[in-house]
């Protein structure tokens, strides 16, 4: 197991006075079968008492409501984490292409993936836009392909901030091809779930000593289900299988689903929200 300890900072400033607000940090690092979250401290500026909700996804937000005039919020959420290493998988452990295409093309299957098969607004692609070399050729498994369009992506995006926002499409994405680590995902979903092969967005951490792009804020990569491996990671933004150098925070069917922070404020106010992460490996 590798130890990390994670520290989550925001520092939300507002033009005028917010009256009451509601606030929903999506940051801590789930509980699943490659990490064990320990020893979480959760702060905020206003000392409001937090509380614990599960989104639809099922996964634990930190929200508090605040009811008196302020302009100025400051959070902090810090854990430990134990991180199993040698979690990567490998070809050997897909099923035979012939019997894999038959689970691949089930009826069965389908109805099972579908809500990871149905593209969102963010992902939605045309077929006839996607380069022919990136589309899945069924005589090879399916987990060769994925390593293949991860590399892919990588190597015809460029990684430039400040280009696009979050609710840029994956069309977009492939006409213009540069953007963030939540564009790489975003494009990479919509190739795949134009195939009806299920994926989903996936928010968390990296490993900051690991100099990988993305690493200063929290990052984005994806989750492809792979008949007889189940959920396998793709980081398309640093070109890597994702391993145990990625903490996961949650998973969605877009970035929409996977935002650090949502909040509902009275009256509406022009913000400026500042994230800081600390990743130490120990």
């Amino acid at each position: 197991m590798i130890t990390y300890h994670i520290r989550y900072e925001a520092e939300n400033h507002y033009q005028h006075v917010v009256q009451e607000a509601l606030f929903e940090f999506l940051v801590l690092p789930c509980q699943d079968t490659t990490q064990i979250v320990e020893d979480v401290v959760v702060l905020n500026s206003l000392h409001r008492p937090v509380f614990r909700a599960r989104n639809p996804f099922g996964y634990e937000a930190l929200c508090f409501r605040v009811s008196e005039p302020f302009m100025h919020l400051g959070f902090t959420a810090a854990c430990t984490v134990e991180k199993q290493e040698n979690v990567l998988h490998s070809v050997q452990e897909s099923l035979g292409v012939e019997e894999e295409q038959r689970v691949l093309g089930s009826e069965a299957f389908l109805v099972d993936h579908y809500l990871h098969i149905m593209p969102t607004s963010l992902t939605e692609m045309v077929r006839e836009h996607i380069p022919e070399p990136l589309i899945y050729r069924h005589d090879q498994p399916l987990f060769n392909y994925l390593n293949f369009l991860n590399q892919a992506i990588y190597g015809m995006m460029e990684y430039q901030p400040g280009v696009t926002t979050f609710t840029t499409p994956a069309e977009q994405i492939l006409a213009h091809p540069r953007g963030v680590c939540q564009d790489y995902a975003h494009l990479m979903l919509g190739i795949l779930r134009q195939q009806q092969i299920p994926c989903r967005y996936v928010s968390g951490y990296l490993n900051q000593g690991q100099a990988m792009m993305g690493s200063a804020q929290t990052h984005a990569w994806l989750e492809v289900f792979v008949p007889n491996m189940g959920w396998v990671g793709f980081d398309p933004t640093n070109n890597r299988v994702a391993d145990e150098h990625h903490l996961k925070i949650a998973d969605g069917l877009d970035y929409r689903d996977c935002s650090p922070l949502k909040g509902h404020i009275r009256p509406g106010v022009v913000n400026q929200t500042n994230h800081i992460v600390h990743v130490v490996e120990q």
